[in-house]
This record gives C-alpha cells, structure tokens and sequence, in this order.
C-alpha cells in the first residue's frame, strides 16, 4: 500500500538534550497548527546520548516544503531550531510499501 504523504526524517545532535527535548515540544505544538500536517513522531538515539530524530508525516511535498520556510521565522519553532547543535540528515521520503 502507498500513500500520497510525505514523511520528512530529520536528524540531529544537541547540546543541551533537556533543553531540546523541551524546545521540541514548543515546536511540535507549533507546526502541529501547520497547512498539510499529519503528525510528528519525535525520537531520541538509544545509543547517542545527544542524538534526536524527528518524523513528520506531512499531506503532500509541497506542504513539507512550505513547512520548512515556515519555521525559519516562526518565534515558537526558534528555541528547538536554537538547540540544534548540528544536522546530521534532513529529507523528505515518499512511501513505496508498507507492511
């Protein structure tokens, strides 16, 4: 089975984990008010103490992409954006098959 969303993996290092973790929540409240947004799963790495993951279900590209200039401005999104220490990956995936 296929779908039209578009999932969008975003994967990055922190200093501070607490304060991103709570950042995180900030933003996840934010962009869950975003055109085209499905759902956000927020991860932590079992194995990189300062490793967090981020999958964002979002209805089609051009939603993930309007989200993406969006949040470079939004004053709720900038506190998770400020704790980001690096991106390690950040793309969109569409769904081929799912069991």
């Amino acid at each position: 089975m296929t779908t039209e969303h578009v999932l969008e993996l975003a994967v990055c290092t922190v200093a501070d984990k607490e304060q991103a973790l709570a950042a995180r929540r900030q933003a996840m409240q934010a962009v869950a008010r975003y055109p085209g947004f499905v759902s956000w799963r927020a991860v932590t790495a079992c194995e990189t103490a300062d490793m967090l993951a981020d999958l964002v279900e979002w209805e089609n590209l051009d939603a993930a992409q309007a989200a993406g200039k969006r949040v470079m401005t939004d004053p709720e999104f900038a506190p998770y954006m400020a704790a980001i220490s690096s991106v390690q990956l950040m793309q969109h995936f569409q769904t081929e098959q799912q069991i």
